[in-house]
């Protein structure tokens, strides 16, 4: 680390993006504080223990918001993972922590669990692909045209990125929304495996985000090492708790229980923040410059009409609908006394009212130092970690999750959603299996109803144009969340990591220091086509449609030339 220099550095929340900000500015030695609302660092990262489980030395049962996913396409997130020390690691860094998730699978009742595996590396390995799309409803037609409208996303310029595309749902993009365009079951797998990520909702995300990151999946597919990974355990443990130690030593300075209440202007810059701790009163945090790193809902209770006037794209974020752009996600574990690994991956439950995935944890934990033995009172062996997508559709009795009026109720609903998908044999074992259940935290259910603290962003149809970037023309205040413009584009651990280092760079830039330590990756799996990206921007700029949707001759013809254009 450098030596310290006369910076001082507030950053509002200690979620991904500001860990991120505090991560790159503290390893120069600029004094960096954070100040967090609530007793852990992570946001919705963190782990949830369900207190008073633990026995004999044993941490409490581990839950999570959801089930962590780590694609190869997450750069930001693994440079800073290589840079965190953990000694329990295989590695010695929390990046160690990571392990492939080499298959995928598909429950459906008629069937079983259908498994792919993630890696096209073979024609064994497409051949078995290629067989569990037929066996869940799907055709070689079916899957042509998915892959057609991939093509078409990696040979479209970016004045139709960021036009058409911006301007539709992926679901548009890709046909699902026209019956018939693809088999109905096919249909439904496809709109389930987007969920992986809450942030790539098919139907209201759009086709310029969703599809940056599906495109991304599918090259990996083929070229990439670890397509899929998850963690080796807690996410507490494998990652927060080693990274909060590393800037802890590296004076970073956390104050937890801190809630900023509002950004004071004067001059045309920031005078001070204000902070809450608790009961207390109002206390001013005094610095060089502000990073807001908290969520949406948090930044548009702050965003004052002085502020807005002051930096206009504040304004225009003010403006965005929550309702529009929030997603009511939410996670559960079934805890299992006997381990049951339904797939060697994610899991998906195209069927089941409440949009469902799950993994069976157990295979990957008990790789490594924090097994299933290390929680509980001895009993647990596995454990199936589900998000749940869909929380206002209702299920088979006609009941929403919005509906329930207990966590045991939800709980009830989503476990009999995944043992309607599984053969009689497996839910049965599952079912005699399950001795407890966690619930999400940031779910609040009583009798008034249910709230979602927890609630996740998507970005949909032509909310690219209205995010700010990280810097503003405020010059002492930076944005270090998942609505920042970022390369990746996607509302996820990744997108806010690459916010948390785009806001380091500016202020390092705006004090006069060298901005080129702060790494910003690319994502070469998008770069491809560059020769038919080049014909596009001119049937763009011509005011025609993709070579894709050009008819007749004339689309033959182009076609014609493009390819021997990619020849050349």
């Amino acid at each position: 680390m450098s030596q310290a220099v006369p910076l001082t550095i507030a950053i509002l929340g200690g979620g991904m993006g500001g860990l991120a900000c505090a991560h790159e500015l503290s390893r120069q030695g600029i004094k960096v504080t954070i100040y967090e609302a609530a007793s852990q660092l992570g946001g919705k990262a963190r782990s949830q223990y369900v207190a008073g489980t633990g026995t004999n030395g044993r941490r409490d049962l581990p839950g999570e918001h959801g089930f962590r996913f780590y694609p190869s396409f997450y750069r930001h997130v693994i440079e800073s993972m290589r840079e965190i020390h953990d000694p329990l690691s295989p590695s010695g860094t929390v990046v160690g922590n990571l392990v492939e998730a080499p298959e995928a699978g598909v429950a459906l009742e008629e069937f079983g669990v259908v498994v792919t595996p993630r890696k096209q590396r073979s024609l064994h390995d497409i051949k078995r692909s290629i067989a569990g799309i037929q066996r869940v409803g799907g055709s070689i037609s079916d899957l042509a045209r998915y892959l057609g409208a991939h093509l078409k996303y990696l040979t479209a310029c970016d004045g139709r990125l960021n036009g058409e595309f911006e301007s539709q749902s992926w679901a548009r993009f890709i046909g699902a929304d026209r019956p018939g365009h693809y088999a109905d079951e096919f249909r439904d797998v496809l709109l389930a495996c987007t969920r992986t990520m809450v942030a790539m909702d098919a139907e209201r995300g759009s086709s310029r985000t969703v599809g940056r990151a599906s495109c991304l999946l599918l090259t990996d597919s083929f070229a990439a090492d670890d397509v899929d990974r998850t963690m080796m355990g807690p996410t507490t443990e494998c990652w927060l708790e080693p990274w909060q130690r590393q800037l802890a030593s590296w004076g970073v300075d956390t104050r937890f229980g801190h809630r900023v209440t509002r950004l004071e202007l004067s001059a045309g810059k920031i005078a001070r923040a204000w902070v809450r701790h608790g009961d207390r009163a109002e206390a001013p945090v005094e610095a060089d410059a502000y990073v807001l790193a908290v969520p949406l809902e948090v930044a548009h209770g702050l965003i004052t009409p002085a502020l807005g006037a002051a930096e206009p794209a504040l304004a225009t974020l003010a403006e965005i609908d929550l309702r529009e752009t929030m997603s009511w996600m939410t996670g559960a574990q079934f805890f299992l006394r006997e381990d049951l690994p339904l797939s060697g991956g994610h899991l998906f439950f195209p069927r089941s009212p409440w949009s469902l995935t799950a993994i069976s944890q157990a295979q990957f934990w008990n790789r490594g130092a924090r097994g299933m033995a290390c929680y509980g009172d001895g009993r647990l062996a596995g454990i199936l970690s589900v998000d749940i997508s869909s929380c206002f559709t209702p299920d088979a009795d006609g009941v929403r999750l919005v509906d329930e009026r207990s966590r045991e109720g939800i709980l009830r609903r989503t476990l009999d959603q995944i043992l309607e998908a599984l053969d009689a044999p497996t839910r049965s074992k599952l079912a005699n299996a399950v001795f407890a259940a966690h619930l999400d935290q940031d779910l609040r259910v009583g009798p008034s109803g249910v709230e979602n603290a927890g609630r996740l962003l998507v970005h949909p149809p032509g909310s690219w144009h209205r995010r700010p970037g990280a810097v503003l023309k405020i010059p002492n205040l930076f944005l270090a969340a998942d609505y920042v413009r970022t390369s990746v584009d996607l509302a996820s651990m990744e997108g806010a990591n690459e916010a948390g280092r785009r806001a380091a760079r500016g202020i390092l830039e705006r004090f006069g220091f060298d901005a080129s330590t702060v790494k910003l990756f690319d994502y070469p799996g998008l770069q491809r086509f560059s020769r038919m990206k080049a014909l596009d921007e001119l049937l763009h700029q011509a005011g025609l449609p993709h070579l894709f949707d050009l008819g007749g001759k004339v689309s033959a013809k182009l076609r014609g030339g493009v390819r021997r254009l990619a020849r050349s």
